[in-house]
């Protein structure tokens, strides 16, 4: 992981990677104890030109000028295989620009805030999000107050609470 964290570092200080934030299971990990995961999901804001978004740079320098292997729809960089996911909701774009900074190994990388982390999942809400929401809620510090606002924001106050029904006795958020 580290050398596609070195990676990811280098695309966002060469501006090829401009704003972007990782998501997924290694951004759960970041605030709950470690599990399993096989990938990175890297959300980023692509840049655009009349409404239609532009990623040849992107690859370019991936895959053409760095020699990255594509396999489905990752990019391998060494084993590593790095999903790089478009923000195309509101939600999402709001959550990489709200994203935190963080050092994994001396290398700064932005990673969504826990809060965004939980309203993404519900929105989603694949068995596989499930369980990191029952980790997240079981694990992680959360801003209650900034988790309200982003679920009201984005009309997610219902699936939590159908969430917190099915899987929680009471929910305090």
């Amino acid at each position: 992981m580290e050398k596609a964290f070195k990676v990811i570092y280098q695309m966002h200080k060469k501006g090829i990677l401009e704003d972007y934030a990782i998501g997924g299971a290694v951004a759960t990990i970041y605030y709950t104890e470690p599990f399993d995961t096989q990938d990175i999901d890297i959300f980023f804001v692509p840049p655009e030109k009349e409404k239609i978004i532009i990623l040849t740079p992107f690859y370019d320098w991936l895959v053409g000028k760095k020699k990255y292997k594509v396999w489905k729809e990752y990019i391998l960089i060494r084993k590593t295989p790095i999903q790089f996911i478009p923000a195309a909701t509101e939600l999402e774009k709001e959550a990489v620009k709200r994203a935190v900074i963080v050092s994994y190994k001396g290398i700064e990388l932005k990673i969504l805030r826990a809060e965004y982390l939980i309203a993404i999942f519900l929105q989603i809400y694949r068995r596989k999000d499930i369980a990191k929401l029952i980790k997240l809620f079981d694990e992680a510090k959360i801003d209650k107050g900034l988790l309200r606002e982003v679920l009201a924001r984005y009309g997610l106050g219902k699936k939590l609470k159908d969430f917190m029904d099915k899987y929680y006795d009471q929910c305090s958020c």
